[in-house]
């Protein structure tokens, strides 16, 4: 079961010009680096330790290359942040 929105690029800018959220970029450390969009980055194998740093926004668009990895992060995010607003970017940063 889905309990966070897919959003397309059109819809990116719009949510985040809100108060309040953020732009969550999963892929690893390397390939922000190489190219991002803005945001935050913390890949999947760091999520569970780092949920603190998304504790002050209340809408979390996740994204990554394709759309794969942020599919799975947003999930969890549901589960483990219920009271947030979570987005998924469907077709990834690119």
């Amino acid at each position: 079961m889905q309990n966070f929105t897919e959003i397309s690029q059109n819809d990116l800018e719009n949510i985040l010009s809100e108060s309040n959220s953020i732009l969550l970029d999963v892929r690893e450390i390397t390939e922000f680096a190489d190219f991002n969009i803005g945001g935050i980055n913390i890949p999947p194998h760091e999520i569970m330790e780092r949920l603190g740093e998304l504790q002050n926004y209340t809408k979390i668009v996740v994204a990554c290359s394709n759309g794969t990895r942020s599919s799975i992060v947003a999930r969890l995010l549901t589960k483990k942040l219920p009271e947030k607003a979570i987005f998924h970017l469907e077709e990834g940063v690119f």
